[in-house]
């Protein structure tokens, strides 16, 4: 029954679209080099959230998978550590929930320089892994491409 539900909440919520990001930004990434295997970036909020917490709950069935989703930029600077972590954040349908991957942004880039202000537009492209810290397992999209607009300015 908890299946059907969630196939029917799932199929009914499939025709609303992540708002808020513009045409252009989807369609420079989807000119990116890697070959995705999920592409969650055309996807209604509701479906990405459920399958961004399938990722969170059997993060063994996405290890190695190439992911591509589209929302808005945050950061996170630790002070204690110094460690700085970027992230994709995703609304739901509503717009009452979000969940967020984080990303490593593969090649040479100097942070906050290089970097889209927090809340930007973005669509990240990179592959699925696991690491550990503090002994917790964390998720993320590693070598991460990463295209965002400013004033209607598009940026890799």
């Amino acid at each position: 029954m908890k299946k059907l539900l969630l196939l029917m909440t799932l199929l009914l919520c499939a025709s609303v679209g992540l708002g808020g990001m513009t045409p252009s930004i989807a369609e420079e990434a989807a000119t990116a080099p890697q070959v995705v295997d999920l592409d969650l970036s055309k996807m209604s909020g509701t479906f990405v959230y459920a399958e961004i917490y399938q990722m969170m709950m059997d993060p063994q069935a996405y290890i190695g998978k190439v992911i591509r989703l589209s929302g808005w930029y945050d950061v996170y600077e630790d002070s204690t550590t110094g460690m700085v972590y970027t992230s994709c954040i995703i609304p739901d349908a509503t717009s009452c929930c979000a969940q967020g991957i984080e990303f490593v942004w593969g090649g040479e880039h100097r942070y906050p320089q290089d970097y889209p202000e927090p809340g930007a537009d973005l669509v990240v492209t990179g592959r699925f892994e696991t690491y550990l810290e503090d002994d917790y397992e964390y998720i993320h999209l590693a070598d991460a491409e990463v295209v965002w607009t400013t004033e209607g300015e598009t940026h890799q």
